[in-house]
């Protein structure tokens, strides 16, 4: 599926991604459990957040 986004879409879906991509590693940071699903959560996020700079 394609999702066609313009300028001021993407500018707002990275504002919401940012802090929760850094909310998300503190969360990372601080568990003392299994966190392989919150590492695919991030590698998504992150990757989510490069499509957005590609444009």
């Amino acid at each position: 599926m394609t999702i066609e986004l313009s300028a001021q879409e993407r500018a707002l879906l990275k504002k919401a991604l940012d802090p929760y991509l850094s909310d998300l590693q503190q969360a990372i940071a601080a568990s003392k459990r299994d966190t392989s699903a919150l590492h695919a959560e991030e590698d998504l996020v992150k990757a989510l957040l490069g499509k957005l700079a590609a444009g």
